[in-house]
């Protein structure tokens, strides 16, 4: 990744969109169904690039989002402001094929989205947008955790998001959890609806 340039989050549209039209590159699908066009199998090897939080590398964006609210870096990772206020970008040199992301929600059940930006823009009406919701395991809300409260309840513990994707270039990760207003919350005016993510696995096509 060039030293100093700017990482800015995955687009989901096509910049040379023209709205109702498709292009003579997008009926690609078609053409070869018509054509009956062989094709060859795409061979290739993975390699998996694997991030820790906080994620101090180079070809990597990190945007908490609202601080006051409570998105920050802890003892358990990053802690992400609801969509679309914090994400985490993530650039790669070789075509990303999956990402996995595992950490954990402020209030169970979370959710993880992604969006990434393709190498090719060659599908018309499919930006890649993913979502994975229903994910169980949370980090001890500060309060309790302080007042004796382990690892052992019942809902601690990591969660996992598994996307597969077409080949991108880059992938923006945002996510949340259940909004709890009450108590220390009710006070900062937060809501505590959180996730929190600790290690982000990127496969891509190697050699």
């Amino acid at each position: 990744m060039s030293e100093g340039r700017k990482i800015e989050r995955a687009i989901t549209v096509n910049p040379e969109r023209k709205p109702g039209v498709f292009e003579e590159y997008e009926r690609e699908v078609k053409k070869m169904a018509e054509a009956k066009t062989p094709q060859s199998v795409d061979v290739y090897v993975p390699e998996h690039h694997q991030y820790w939080a906080p994620f101090n590398y180079p070809n990597i964006l990190v945007e908490l989002g609202r601080t006051e609210l409570g998105a920050e870096f802890n003892p358990d990772g990053v802690e992400l402001d609801i969509p679309p206020y914090g994400a985490i970008t993530i650039e790669e040199e070789k075509p990303i094929i999956a990402v996995t992301v595992i950490g954990s929600a402020c209030a169970p059940p979370g959710y993880v989205i992604l969006h990434a930006e393709p190498l090719e823009w060659k599908y018309p009406r499919t930006g890649i947008k993913m979502m994975v919701d229903d994910l169980w395991g949370e980090h001890i809300n500060a309060y309790p955790w302080f007042k004796g409260v382990t690892e052992a309840w019942r809902e601690a513990g990591l969660s996992s998001a598994h996307f597969d994707i077409p080949e991108s270039r880059k992938i923006t990760i945002m996510g949340g959890s259940q909004t709890v207003i009450g108590g220390p919350e009710l006070e900062r005016n937060a809501h505590d609806g959180h996730y929190c993510v600790r290690i982000i696995r990127v496969t891509v096509k190697g050699g």
